[in-house]
């Protein structure tokens, strides 16, 4: 539901709140969260939590995205109003089960018109596999090196994936639905990618790949891809150019 509150009325309030790292902002109505960083990477992430808490709303089934109720610029930083949600503890295991129906919630979600690799807008794609977690500004990431076995995704379907699996990225409301927060590492990656993210990245990651793969869970594990893709992060994180050596076509650098 829209809120009545004039935001635009409260922005140097709110910087200047922010100024002294204020984050909670109480506007005798409501409360709400403010969030906010450099412009080249958060306004990518305020942009694609505002999409997706638009489109959980409209599915009752849905998990919750906290609704971002206003976006502004000044200077160099971008801010974001956010809903405050409050949220319960669960047991561990009731925990996993609902962090993994937000984790299906998200790879249901088509690809929106634009996105080639990564987030919406001009952000970049993040993910462990990549040198610095971010994918370089390629169209493609196809690049064989000798000594490295071949990794086959150039035809796989993009997942809407978030590669920062850590358990405070996710929570459960009071009415027991499922929360997702910080927007920052979604995007859409090959499906080898997104489920290297669930079986290769944490042990949480992993608790919640028992969830969200099932019965299929040991057949997902075999795939030969998991294994190339841990080489090649290491590879990439021991010298190896973070563009992989290609430039901005994908083509060998000279």
């Amino acid at each position: 539901m829209p809120s009545t509150i004039p935001f635009v009325a409260l922005e140097q309030a709110i910087i200047a709140a922010c100024a002294q790292r204020c984050i909670p902002f109480d506007t005798h109505t409501a409360n709400y969260f403010v969030k906010f960083g450099d412009s080249w990477c958060f306004s990518t992430e305020a942009m694609m939590q505002q999409k997706f808490a638009s489109v959980a709303q409209r599915n009752p089934s849905a998990p919750r995205v906290p609704v971002v109720h206003h976006i502004f610029q000044h200077e160099h930083l971008t801010y974001a109003i956010i809903e405050s949600i409050e949220t319960i503890q669960v047991s561990t295991d009731i925990f996993l089960r609902k962090v993994a129906a937000a984790v299906l919630w998200l790879r249901r979600q088509p690809v929106l018109p634009g996105v080639v690799l990564g987030p919406l807008g001009s952000g970049r794609a993040w993910h462990a596999i990549f040198k610095n977690k971010y994918a370089p500004a390629v169209s493609t990431l196809q690049r064989r090196q000798p000594g490295l076995a071949e990794i086959n995704i150039a035809g796989e379907p993009l997942v809407l994936t978030q590669s920062d699996m850590d358990p405070s990225n996710f929570a459960v409301d009071a009415t027991g639905c499922p929360v997702i927060f910080d927007f920052g590492e979604i995007g859409w990656l090959p499906q080898s990618l997104a489920n290297f993210t669930l079986l290769r990245t944490s042990c949480f990651a992993t608790a919640v790949s028992v969830c969200v793969f099932g019965d299929d869970l040991d057949s997902v594990a075999a795939s030969s891809n998991l294994d190339s893709m841990c080489a090649v992060k290491t590879y990439l994180g021991t010298g190896f150019k973070s563009n992989l050596g290609l430039d901005e076509n994908g083509n060998p650098a000279p």
